[in-house]
Parts: C-alpha cells; structure tokens; sequence
C-alpha cells in the first residue's frame, strides 16, 4: 500500500512537471519572433538557440522519465485521474495567472475533455503480456502498417501548420483555434508515445539494447517528437495554453490507443463496463472536438507589447 501510494505521489510529480514545460514553452515562444510552420527548419533552429527552450525540453523529459516509472508501477485507472487533475490544475493556473478567457461552450468542452480521459483510463483491463516478436513483425516486416500508423498525424499536422499560416495573414484575418494546433501537436505526441511503448516492449522482452536499435520504434519517437514539439511551439505563441494542453493530451492519449490496437495487438475491451467506458470516453472526446470553435474571436485591435511580448497575439 506505501508502495502504490509512493507511485501515486511520484505520478503526479511527474504530471506536474510536464505541465510546468509546457508553460516555460510559453514563455519562449512569447520571445520569438513569429514563427511560421511552413519554415520548419527555421522553427527548429529558433527552439534549439533558445535557453529557456532548451530548459522546458529538459524539464518535458524528466516529467516523461518519471512518468515511465511511475505509470509502470500504478494501475492506468489510477493514473488516468491522477493525469486529468494536472490538467485541471493547467487550465486554472493559465485562466487565474496568466489572463486566459474561456467561453461556456469552451468550459464545457474542457470538462468534456476530462471527463472522457478518466472514462477512456478506468476502461483498461488486464491484458496477457504483449511480446515483441509482435511489434517487429508489424513494423519491419510489414512496414505499411507502421506507415498507416504514421501518415494520419504527420498529415494532420502538416495542414494545420500550412492552413495556419495562411489564415494569420491580413489585419482582418481569423486566427485559427487552439483546438486545430493541439489536433496536430496531440496526434504526433501519440504516435510518439507509441514509440516509447514500443521501445519499452522490446527491451523488456529482449533485454538488448541492439534490438532496440533494430527496431523502428526509436526513429518513429524521434520523428513524431520534433514534429510536436514544433507544432507545440507554433500554437503556444498563437492561442491560449489552457485549450492547447486539453486538446493536446486527450488525443494524445487517444491516438496512442488506436495504434497501440494495431501496433501492439491490443484489442478493445471485450467485458461490458470496460466497453461502455471506453466507447463513452471515446464519444466525449468526438463531442468535446466538435463543440470546441474552430477561430479565435478578432477582438478590438490593442497596442503592442514592450520587449518580447510584441510577437505574441492577445488573449481572448
């Protein structure tokens, strides 16, 4: 029991601490200069130059490091809770501190939110162990399952980053919703935690390094995890973090759960609460998108921002 109780404490330490990165991004991106997603290269070079960039990144892995040990030794219905009050601690922290304005029909597409997160977390079962044999054989035999895995979320953060671009033009332009950039950015992160799942289903059952290396996991966490991160970026210096972490994590985590099911062999639940769950916290999160509006209200034009904060677009 002190043990379960440690892990507990430990992953919401480590849910605490990927939160905290994502507000020191924010403060990063509000001292760039504009950044745009159809110049991916210079977007990279402007994070990796950037010191308090590189100190978010640090802090994002050492919340993922704890997570790994954390969520390996604590039930996911456990965990899924422990997850969704981070990201409730987020949104109020960016609503009270940061100035941050939600509309009703966005407070309740953030309760949706996270209401479908503990659902889809209390939907998991004990399943028997999944062996690696399974995932090489889906990924390097058959490489066309690894590329309909992938295509989906590079796909979806590629026009929101070029539809992005091209919406930010002109004084009288609609800014995209954060809800479009944490579409892109969520999906990517998904597929990138695949990849770490399947890094960490390999080792545990090989125990070699080597075949770590073999393996497309580390290329597929590594690919999905720039392109998140810079997609991350783009919309932190654009819309509101309380709507960008929401829609980041939720179909992060549903993302990482379809490919899981191909992947890795996970089937849906098959017992009837298990289904019900998932199926429901499925259909809140299909609800929760869809309610969410797709542009930024414009607002009265304001002066700009001494300092760094010029490059940042007001709040609303």
């Amino acid at each position: 029991m002190g043990h379960d109780l440690g892990y507990a404490a430990l992953a919401l330490l480590a849910t605490t601490i990927y939160y905290i990165a994502f507000l020191v991004f924010r403060i990063s991106a509000r001292r760039m200069e504009p950044l745009r997603g159809s110049r991916p290269f210079r977007v990279a070079r402007l994070m990796l130059t950037d010191p308090i960039w590189l100190g978010g990144g640090l802090l994002l892995f050492l919340g993922l490091g704890y997570e790994v040990v954390a969520f390996s030794r604590v039930p996911l219905p456990v965990v899924q809770p422990i997850f969704a009050a981070g990201l409730v601690l987020l949104v109020w922290f960016a609503v009270r501190f940061l100035g941050e304005r939600l509309s009703g029909r966005e407070w309740t597409s953030v309760a949706l939110f996270v209401l479908a997160t503990i659902l889809i977390g209390l939907s998991a079962t004990s399943k028997g162990e999944v062996r690696a044999e399974h995932t090489l054989v889906g990924t390097l035999l058959s490489p066309w399952t690894m590329l309909a895995i992938c295509a989906p979320a590079i796909v979806i953060a590629a026009l929101v980053w070029l539809v992005g671009d091209r919406r930010a033009g002109g004084r009288h332009a609609r800014k995209l919703a954060g809800v479009a950039y944490g579409v892109g950015a969520g999906a990517c992160a998904g597929l990138a935690e695949a990849g770490i799942r399947g890094i960490s289903i390999v080792y545990m059952d090989t125990g070699s390094l080597l075949a770590v290396l073999e393996s497309a996991y580390p290329w597929l966490t590594i690919g999905a995890a720039a392109i998140a991160l810079g997609q991350l970026q783009v919309a932190l210096q654009r819309c509101r973090i309380a709507i960008i972490a929401v829609v980041l994590t939720v179909i992060g985590r549903t993302y990482l759960i379809l490919s899981s099911t191909v992947l890795f062999g996970e089937d849906w639940p098959r017992e009837t609460v298990p289904f019900l769950l998932r199926t429901g916290g499925f259909a809140l999160a299909l609800v929760a998108l869809i309610m969410f509006p797709r542009h930024e209200d414009p607002g009265p034009p304001e002066p700009p921002h001494a300092g760094g904060d010029r490059y940042l677009p007001a709040v609303r």
